[in-house]
């Protein structure tokens, strides 16, 4: 309760902050020779607690200026690339205006470990309209793969099938380094779920867009930043982490480097192997006009991944104003997953019936690959640039599942012969993505314009077979071949610029979509072809340095899953599977925000979102078969709206958090499962980072999460918590640290959903096994030296500066 009367009390102190008078407080910062200092970070903290209030960069001269404080007692601290920290004397501010002495800075003259040069991060910011979570120095985060890490994130949320929403909602578009992944449900999760968590420097999120960016992501942008090296010489790192839940997990990977003048070369390599249990208990009742069935199920999925993951890469800068990239990655992964189940049936309220034991398994193997290239070449000092990207990735998914189903009276007897099906399921997904932007000043602004065009072919192969006596036959009611192709040609302008406190931004993307969607084994072909526009919009107003305030708009679209427009049967048991849709649209959303960000650290974000034909998942019955099955359409009219809070908060010396609250009001309008609906829930998300900075090597996290239950369509979604602590520790050779966690300390973070709805009435539980204590080691070697005047220092102090 006290934690809460702090920020609560902090976020009093921001609004009497905005109310202030005017009153600066100005000073210069030169070196020891009386030379000023560009770009160093300045400091407004208090005294003596050293309290963080503030923070702004020097100009040219090397001045720095304050506006807008409380009264108090302060102190400023300054640092800058190359010097020695430094500190004003200790000062009151009431109401005037405060010049101070010159604050002078000692020239560093060796050279400085390359960690010292980048400083510290905020574990979460608001920049440059995204809200970025950089998880490097996490150790938490340490160890997991890409999913897991994204859990994290604020604002998002992963359910009990791996689906990603950001604000509340779904149709989420997940890139690499600014690169569209090109996949949904399934296919996505195992994607990041193959990728090494280790090798992420910050995940960046983005409910808005520019005419530059793709129109897919109704809800929004999700950019996952890998690292980069930027040190001269050979160096690399080795990490190696092992984890204990109800399985043994872990993963080693070994990074290497080199750069000498012009040219650079990078490759890295990576082994998991992720050992877990699910558990999952479905309890649902199916109508009937002579007596209603329940069904009580419960199944422990047993799963074994195991990757190995690698990127190979190589830069050259060949002049002064061109760069050249190209780089190779690859994911073999396979997957072992064991699925024993029973299942309890008997009228409600009555004594069991018959008894279903189910023992199911499934062999995966997941493989992608992936070539980039790209070329960047700064026509003239005038701004003018043209980047070129080219794309090629394959994606290719290979299942052989196993079914045995064994049916039992309530004495365990027989009640007829064992059932065994068994099916073949084969994904192999081509990309092609080529891209040509072009940027130049122009009146006084910015003009970025661009093409693009991106091939995807999805062909889809599903055998599924029954054994009838000693013959395995096909079971032609659920095998099926489908091929899907589609073809996007992109072209967009965008203008900005600024006019005195406001800044404009508008822009146009056109997008040209052909598809083909084709069952043969059904003989059924879906094609489309249709030019969408996608205008784009934003207004920022500066009051001053410290209170930035922007409203934007933005037209966005999510298109259909690729396996979702397969009008196939994926079965989960004998009596619970999805259908797939080929007449499924695309859902297109009108997206408006709102955003203030005070002293550059606090952050308001608004947002309200209108979806048009929203696809939306349908449940069936058959009360004779008695099976149950989930199907999307387009069904309805979808509102969103939300409001987003970034307060950090520093305390003493040691201690900084790093809050996200998210409220969120979700309301839907239309038919699903042949019932109107017309209704709406709020619901809130909550991030509380603390992190503590006992000294120089020692450091600890303390995170917890909360989701408030909530209803979406037919569907209620209980509530969820969890808490996860860690701690690190840096050694003196400044090459070796270690990382100890503990996640899902309370074992809460379970993913419950529940449907009352008309004749449709289950439960789900679902724990994932997360609950685990992680050591993870990290080793770096060469050379970790920079020389000072090879850093864009520019850069990195306004980096550390927000």
């Amino acid at each position: 309760m006290k934690l809460f009367s702090q920020i609560f009390g902090c976020m009093i102190l921001c609004v009497q902050f905005a109310v202030a008078q005017q009153q600066s407080i100005t000073g210069y910062i030169k070196s020891t020779n009386n030379q000023p200092i560009a770009n160093a970070s300045v400091y407004l903290v208090t005294e003596p607690s050293k309290g963080f209030i503030k923070s702004a960069v020097t100009d040219e001269k090397g001045q720095f200026k304050f506006l807008g404080f409380p009264k108090g007692t302060f102190r400023i601290e300054a640092t800058a690339v190359g010097y020695v920290k430094g500190e004003s004397n200790a000062f009151v501010a009431e109401d005037r205006s405060i010049a101070l002495d010159d604050i002078m800075l000692r020239i560093v003259t060796k050279e400085i470990e390359a960690v010292s040069v980048q400083g510290q991060l905020p574990q979460i910011q608001y920049t440059n309209g995204r809200l970025v979570m950089n998880v490097e120095n996490s150790s938490i985060s340490a160890g997991n793969n890409a999913l897991e890490v994204l859990k994290r994130a604020p604002g998002v949320d992963v359910d009990k099938d791996d689906n990603i929403s950001l604000m509340g909602q779904q149709g989420v578009n997940v890139m690499i380094d600014g690169r569209q992944t090109y996949m949904t449900g399934e296919q996505l999760a195992t994607f990041l779920k193959s990728t090494d968590g280790g090798q992420i420097k910050s995940i960046e999120l983005s409910t808005t867009r520019s005419a530059k960016d793709d129109a897919e992501g109704t809800a929004g942008v999700i950019n996952i930043v890998m690292k980069k090296n930027r040190l001269e010489g050979f160096n690399g790192s080795y990490i190696a982490s092992g984890a204990f839940g109800e399985k043994f997990r872990g993963n080693t990977s070994l990074n290497v480097n080199y750069k000498k003048n012009n040219s650079t070369f990078f490759t890295n390599y990576s082994y998991t192997d992720n050992n877990f249990n699910e558990h999952i208990r479905i309890t649902r009742v199916i109508p009937n006009k002579i007596a209603d069935t329940y069904f009580d199920q419960s199944s422990k999925f047993q799963n074994v991944e195991k990757t190995h993951n690698y990127k190979l890469g190589f830069e050259q800068k060949t002049s002064a104003r061109n760069t050249f990239m190209i780089q190779f990655n690859g994911a073999n992964n396979k997957e072992a997953q064991l699925t024993p189940g029973t299942t309890l049936m008997s009228q409600p309220n009555m004594a069991i019936d018959s008894i279903m034991v189910s023992d199911n398994n499934n062999d995966e193997k997941f493989n992608r690959y992936s070539v980039n290239m790209n070329n960047e070449f700064v026509i003239d000092s005038t701004g003018k640039k043209l980047t070129a990207d080219f794309d090629y990735s394959t994606f290719k998914t290979n299942s052989i599942l196993n079914y045995s189903y064994f049916s039992y009276l309530p004495d365990m007897t027989l009640m007829y012969d064992p059932e065994y099906e068994r099916s073949n399921f084969g994904v192999d997904i081509k990309i092609l993505a080529a891209k040509l932007d072009y940027t130049q000043k122009l009146w006084k602004g910015n003009v970025e314009s661009g093409l693009k065009y991106s091939n995807v072919k999805s062909d889809n192969d599903v055998k599924f077979e029954n054994l009838i006596g000693s013959s395995w036959l096909n079971n032609t009611n659920r095998s099926n071949v489908f091929n899907y192709t589609e073809q996007i040609v992109a072209g967009y302008f965008d203008y900005s610029t600024n006019i005195k406190k406001w800044g404009i931004k508008a822009g146009l993307r056109g997008e040209y979509t052909i598809s083909d969607g084709h069952s043969i084994t059904q003989n059924k072909q879906v094609k489309r072809d249709y030019l969408d526009l996608f205008p784009s919009a934003s207004l920022s107003y500066n009051a001053h340095e410290n209170h930035v305030f922007a409203i934007s708009y933005a037209r966005k679209v999510s298109r259909p899953n690729y396996r979702n427009l397969n009008p196939f049967e994926y079965y989960v048991d004998k009596r619970t599977y999805n259908k797939g849709n080929p007449y499924l649209n695309p859902q297109y959303t009108d997206g408006f925000s709102f955003n203030y960000t005070l002293y550059k650290r606090f952050n308001i974000a608004l947002g309200h979102d209108i979806t048009k034909g929203a696809m939306v998942e349908s449940l069936g019955q058959d009360t004779t078969l008695k099976t149950t099955w989930i199907i999307r359409e387009n069904l309805g009219e979808q509102t969103t709206s939300y409001i987003n809070l970034t307060v950090p908060l520093r305390i003493g010396k040691v201690w900084t958090l790093f809050n996200n609250i998210t409220g969120i009001y979700m309301h839907f309008k239309g038919p699903v499962s042949g019932y109107e609906i017309n209704q709406g829930s709020a619901f809130i998300q909550g991030n509380i980072n603390n992190n503590f900075k006992f000294s120089k090597n020692f450091a600890a996290e303390l995170s917890v999460r909360y989701n408030s239950p909530f209803i979406y369509n037919m569907y209620k979604i209980q509530t969820r918590w969890g808490t996860d602590i860690g701690a690190s520790y840096n050694f003196k050779d400044e090459r070796t640290s270690l990382k100890l966690a503990v996640t899902d300390v309370f074992h809460t973070n379970h993913n419950n959903v529940f449907t009352e709805f008309k004749e449709y009435n289950s439960k789900i539980y679902q724990y994932r096994d997360s609950q685990t204590v992680r050591l993870t080691l990290n080793y770096k070697f060469g050379n970790l030296k920079q020389s000072i005047r090879k850093v864009n220092d520019s850069s990195e102090e306004k980096e550390r500066a927000l």
